[in-house]
């Protein structure tokens, strides 16, 4: 009986590259239900069955989404906190519903099904999403994976023998890493998004503060905030992301030195010689460099200058040859991410999205490798012989495999034990521009790695005048090796005459010069990628996705020199939370979620362990943040001004009304021109906070019975009475528990009869009667600063704000201190 076998790829350049291999371009194509991913048919012989009906289709990455239920998409739908704990679900969207039924239609009439996506853990994880469709229209067919790194006959071949099962763990570390990061995405970017709408927030005069330092200014354009439909109207949205967070942070960090930086002055000595060479007969200039480097103390400086010019004869005291060699290693993809944006000047996110071209048409291997060693057995001669037609570099390749200058490649220290690393599988004519850039970097740097070092004479002179040392170095190219084929690496010349230890001369003149530090520069592309890499932000298939994205963000932009500038909201964000005693800009915590990603991968950790733990932390975090929102006041007012409150035209009623719990200062009661059902608002002018009120009812401050304000306990607001004049009957509000409640659980508005806090206004542990309660004569103090919490009761179990607080991240808005011993020197990183 013949076998039907339904192939699936990643997508459709490799399927339609793949099927043209294994049916020697014989397949006949046919439409699928998607128009981008057409099917081709063909016979073939494999697992050991003959002429079986081979099917070829493809996905388009992913072919599913996770997403918190309908229940919880709206933003209004429920408090933020809530998405830490949220039902997700894994769906195939509605743009991806062809593709599916496509795989229904096919997989009916298959036996077996092969899955053909790319290579790595995110490919991994695709293939278990084809599974699933799959299992779901058809319960019983085998299955295989195939293992590839290069879409070329032999790698081809070599997959269909060698046909194994998918990596279940692989791709269950992927759905780890993805809900960890809708959940925290989620949560903190609707946070940020909704309590920073208090502030005008454009793209107009969003650029980062003059400094005295650095690599120039950054460009711009473009709205600072992007459009995002949630079900509930259009919002501008203020993302948040694990990984582009830190990304920032980067960014931001190297911002910060410029700005702090203070140039010093510095002053340093040099000796100039001029000597006739003895081989080339030519008079030789030589400037000897000072061993102290430079001194920050003029006195100091000019004595020394003023000693050596007493006795200006200078003695020879050594003289040291020494051979330097070098060739690089094989190449891996951030050393080719980095070596296009400082070498081509292309960025990284393009840079893969060429490489991706590269492999799909056969001409490289797999772009997405961490793998710098090739293994033994490779056929590098047969790759080789593949340029030699090549009118670039056809002849060099001629010359390793002809003339027996061909060098196996060093091995790096780096194996990701999936894919080689990125070498030219075919030569490629006819590719223009970029494509060509890129192509030609891959092939030259692969033959670089199968050719000879390069060799350099360098010699060093150290020289002594009155106890003071001197030295010079000069560089000879003694062969050129690898060089010759890959120019990407500066060598020059620098020569310097013959000297002989213990030769005396006199210098032509000494100098003392006056020089000034300079600021760092902005961070350029090839360094963002050095961080990432080092600290294990993102992978290396996702580190100029995470560029990318917080430039699409507007967080950062990219200057004239291809580096980057902080925009001001950028710097307004990081130092946030910073001020709050958060490290999200920092890597620390992102490589910790990487790393227990990896032990899933391994069998060494659950993916219920990581996310219980991780999801716990950022959920604290998460509350703490909300305790300290004046710290985005804080950062924030030094780039924007106020919006509107509401966006409306409200006018003042009373403009000391009552006491604002986060900076202590008087609110205004403010409403607007609606005759009927006018709305009204407290707001606070010093922290930009608004609250919305009840549209019915007399509002009055509540006072003890001492004259001083009754004040609610979990946020020190003062609490407010709304009488019903029809039938003299009152309640009790805390504005800012009845916009935000104190637990998640509740919704809003929330009044204090529904509170269950120790305090004599909450009643919702009592039978509920909205009436207003004579207040005692002084209320317990529950600051936030309060050391004593032991007589704390909580809202609910679960944990709540109140019960999460801190001693030390709380800024009194009045006085502009920051009452927090452990940031005093974390303010210096600062311009506020």
């Amino acid at each position: 009986m013949t076998k039907r076998i339904l192939n699936v790829a990643e997508k459709p350049s490799a399927a339609k590259e793949i099927a043209a291999i294994l049916s020697n371009k014989r397949a006949t194509v046919r439409e699928g239900f998607s128009k981008y991913n057409k099917l081709w048919d063909f016979k073939y012989n494999i697992l050991n069955f003959n002429d079986c009906e081979m099917t070829f289709t493809s996905v388009t990455g992913h072919l599913m989404e996770i997403d918190v239920v309908e229940q919880f998409k709206p933003w209004a739908s429920c408090d933020p906190i809530q998405l830490f704990e949220a039902p997700i679900r894994k769906t195939v969207p509605s743009d991806k519903e062809p593709l599916k039924k496509t795989l229904e239609r096919e997989i009916k009439k298959a036996d077996i099904l092969i899955l053909w996506l790319d290579c790595d853990r995110e490919g991994e994880n695709i293939a278990f999403e084809v599974l699933e469709v799959c299992k779901n229209t058809k319960k019983k067919f085998e299955f295989y994976r195939a293992h590839f790194s290069a879409i070329i006959p032999r790698e081809i071949d070599r997959a269909c023998k060698n046909l194994a099962k998918p990596n279940e763990k692989d791709s269950i570390a992927v759905d780890t890493r993805m809900e960890i990061d809708l959940r925290i995405g989620a949560a903190f970017t609707r946070f940020q998004t909704l309590y920073l709408k208090k502030f005008k927030i454009n793209s107009n005069g969003d650029q980062p503060k003059s400094t005295n330092g650095g690599g120039g200014g950054g460009g711009g354009g473009g709205g600072i905030l992007s459009s995002h439909n949630n079900n509930s109207g259009s919002k501008e949205i203020i993302s948040y992301g694990p990984c582009q967070f830190p990304t920032l942070g980067f960014v931001v960090e190297r911002y910060f030195r410029i700005v702090n930086f203070k140039p010093e002055d510095f002053w340093n000595l040099s000796v100039v010689h001029e000597k006739v060479d003895g081989s080339s007969g030519k008079k030789i200039s030589v400037t000897f460099s000072w061993c102290r480097n430079r001194l920050f103390d003029y006195t100091a400086a000019f004595i020394l200058y003023e000693k050596c010019l007493d006795n200006t004869e200078a003695t020879v005291v050594d003289v040291t040859s020494k051979e330097s060699r070098y060739r690089p290693v094989p190449l891996t993809t951030i050393e080719l991410q980095k070596a296009a944006s400082k070498k081509l000047k292309i960025s990284s996110v393009q840079t893969m999205q060429l490489a991706e071209e590269l492999y799909t048409k056969g001409f490289i291997s797999y772009p997405r490798t961490e793998t710098d060693s090739f293994q033994a057995g490779t056929d590098l001669k047969g790759l080789i012989n593949h340029q030699a037609s090549n009118p670039e570099w056809g002849a060099y390749a001629g010359r390793l495999i002809n003339n027996n200058e061909f060098v196996y490649p060093k091995s790096g220290r780096n194996n990701d034990n999936s894919h080689p690393p990125i070498h030219p599988t075919s030569s490629a004519t006819g590719l223009t521009g970029n494509l060509k850039k890129i192509y030609d970097f891959i092939t030259r740097r692969f033959l670089a790695c199968c050719s000879e070092e390069s060799v350099f004479a360098n010699t060093t002179v150290t020289i002594d005048i009155q106890g003071e040392r001197f030295s010079e170095t000069g560089t000879m190219v003694l062969k050129l090796g690898y060089l010759e084929v890959y120019p990407f690496d500066k060598r020059n010349d620098k020569l310097i005459p013959t000297y002989q230890k213990g030769e005396r001369f006199t210098p032509k003149r000494i100098d003392l010069t006056k020089g000034t530090t300079v600021a760092p520069h902005y961070i350029t592309e090839a360094e963002l990628l050095t961080a990432m890499d080092t600290n294990k932000i993102g992978t290396d298939a996702t580190m100029a996705t995470h560029i990318q994205t917080i430039q699409d963000r507007l967080y950062v932009i990219k200057n004239e020199s291809n580096q980057f500038v902080p925009s001001n909201l950028g710097v307004s964000l990081v130092a946030s939370y910073e001020l709050m005693g958060f490290e999200f800009s920092k890597p620390n915590l992102r490589a910790a979620i990487e790393a227990d990603v990896d032990k899933i991968s391994r069998g060494q950790k659950t993916k219920q362990e990581v996310l219980l733990s991780t999801i716990e932390k950022y959920k604290q975090l998460f509350q703490l943040a909300n305790q300290n929102t004046n710290c985005f006041d804080r950062s924030f007012r030094e780039f924007y001004d106020p919006a509107d409150p509401k966006g409306g035209d409200f006018r003042i009623l009373v403009s000391q009304f009552s006491r604002c719990g986060k900076c202590n200062g008087r609110m205004q009661y403010k409403s607007d021109q609606n005759p009927e059902t006018p709305k009204r608002i407290l707001f606070c002018p010093q922290c930009i906070d608004t609250f919305d009120l009840p549209k019915n009812g007399d509002i009055s401050q509540l006072v003890t019975s001492m004259g001083t304000p009754q004040n609610c306990p979990i946020c020190q607001y003062q609490v407010l009475s709304v009488r019903n004049p029809a039938n003299d009957k009152s309640y009790t509000i805390c504005p800012k528990c009845r916009n935000f409640p104190p637990d998640p659980i509740h919704k809003k508005p929330f009044h204090c009869f529904q509170c269950t806090f120790t305090c004599n206004l909450a009643t919702g542990n009592r039978q509920q009667q909205p009436q207003q309660q004579q207040p005692q004569q002084q209320q317990t103090n529950y600051n936030r600063n309060n050391d004593s919490t032991s007589s704390r009761r909580p809202i609910t179990t679960r944990t709540t704000r109140a019960t999460n607080t801190t001693q030390h991240r709380t800024f009194t808005a009045s006085n502009n201190n920051f009452n927090n011993n452990r940031n005093s020197d974390r303010n210096n990183n600062f311009i506020f």
